[in-house]
């Protein structure tokens, strides 16, 4: 946002505190946004915010605060030309405070690091094609010569006695094999809703109970299934501005859900856990392989989800 219309947001949002009677204190035990920050938007000081993802996320709740619609309030701002840098939240921290921090850059990996760390995986799967190459050849191999087997034994010369029977065998040995198909038939079925039903108890999850701290709510062992899983964010009052990061800092997904959307984000199975970043907690809800998640955000917008994953 640049410093002009900062400084008109600013003071709209001071008036409207004003004609409410409200305090900074008041707002600030309202958003659980730092008094500091708030006089910074009243002075149209945003450079002494966190971020831009806060910038935005702040000013609403200072909107809708002041008995503003929020919604209206932000469109009246927005600028068009100007596209939102994502914040960096790698090294993201909550302080007593109840305040979000970004932490400091992270230097990117060099394509020698990259490579260097690759190594491993590609010998190991040279190691895997060629084991796999020669299982093939053997298997190939036995194959061929028990066909050649069968052949030569299909050219013995049979009398015609010998025809009838093995036809009268043949017709018998079919309506055997027909019994058998379709007991068989019935088996596939049953053990293909057996399987339908072990599947969906592996892909089941156990979130254990969240443990609230200052801004945010963390799950310390979220059991989760061996393999990747889903995280569904959706808005149900109002769009949200989310990210959603893993145990590293690593950023897997980061946009804006809008109003009655859902955003569907696969966690890869070597994640640990992830960290869920929210501008609007009140209008989000998030499940995890479509178990609903408790934010427990206690009516404050901008939060964190946290969770510790065991396999």
């Amino acid at each position: 946002m640049n410093e002009e219309r900062n400084t008109t947001i600013g003071q709209e949002l001071q008036q409207a505190r004003l004609d409410k009677g409200l305090s900074l204190d008041d707002i600030q035990q309202s958003t659980k946004i730092q008094k500091r920050y708030l006089a910074a938007i009243e002075s149209g000081q945003f450079d002494q915010l966190p971020g831009a993802f806060y910038e935005r996320a702040f000013v609403r709740q200072y909107a809708a605060a002041v008995g503003l619609d929020a919604v209206a309030f932000m469109k009246k701002y927005e600028n068009e030309s100007e596209t939102p840098a994502e914040p960096d939240l790698s090294a993201a921290r909550v302080d007593a405070d109840n305040v979000t921090r970004t932490g400091m850059h992270q230097p990117e990996e060099t394509v020698a690091d990259k490579t260097r760390s690759m190594m491993p995986k590609i010998i190991i799967g040279v190691v895997v094609v060629a084991i796999i190459a020669i299982i093939w050849a053997v298997v190939s191999s036995f194959a061929g010569s028990a066909k050649e087997e069968s052949r030569e034994q299909s050219t013995v010369s049979v009398t015609t006695s010998q025809v009838v029977e093995k036809s009268a065998t043949n017709a018998s040995k079919t309506t055997a094999s027909s019994v058998k198909s379709d007991a068989g038939s019935s088996k596939t079925a049953a053990s293909k809703s057996s399987s339908e039903k072990k599947s969906a108890k592996a892909d089941k999850v156990d979130l254990g109970n969240g443990e609230v701290n200052g801004a945010a709510v963390n799950y310390g062992s979220v059991k989760v299934p061996n393999k990747a899983v889903k995280m569904q964010l959706k808005a149900v009052d109002g769009s949200s501005w989310m990210q959603v990061s893993d145990a590293t800092g690593k950023v897997i997904w980061n946009g804006t859900v809008e109003n009655n959307d859902t955003q569907e984000v696969e966690i890869p199975q070597t994640a640990t856990g992830v960290v869920v970043s929210i501008g609007n907690a009140l209008a989000t809800e998030v499940s995890l392989n479509n178990q609903k998640v408790d934010l427990q955000s206690q009516n404050a917008s901008v939060w964190r989800l946290g969770m510790s994953f065991t396999r």
